[in-house]
């Protein structure tokens, strides 16, 4: 980063996490709750894929495109990993219809938001 002439700024709260944390279920079954948390981490990485694919196809700059690109396939992996360990532990019906409220409430997260070009993850 310093480097290309670049520095990390003030570090700042996520306004999109802090909203899929307040989605996740407070009561209720243990196992619910663990659900949540994998489906969380599952949302998070998914869509930094999707940014750091964004990113890795806008690109010129041929190292900064495989960069990104490498940083794409880790997030992919990481997302699998969480819906299959959800899948693993409870109940794929149960995964499935939970995923499908997620994605739901972050159509609506999303409705909420303000645009900022300072997001990555």
């Amino acid at each position: 980063m310093e480097k290309r002439g670049g520095r990390l700024g003030k570090q700042r709260k996520d306004e999109y996490v802090n909203h899929l944390l307040n989605f996740q279920q407070k009561g209720g079954h243990e196992d619910l709750r663990f659900l949540d948390r994998l489906l969380t981490m599952a949302m998070i990485e998914a869509r930094s894929c999707e940014r750091f694919k964004r990113l890795s196809e806008g690109l010129q700059d041929e190292y900064l495109r495989k960069f990104y690109r490498r940083f794409m396939e880790s997030e992919a992996g990481h997302y699998k990993l969480f819906i299959e360990l959800a899948e693993h532990y409870i109940d794929k019906e149960i995964v499935r219809k939970r995923w499908a409220e997620w994605l739901e409430a972050e159509t609506l997260i999303m409705q909420q938001l303000s645009v900022r070009g300072d997001r990555i993850h």
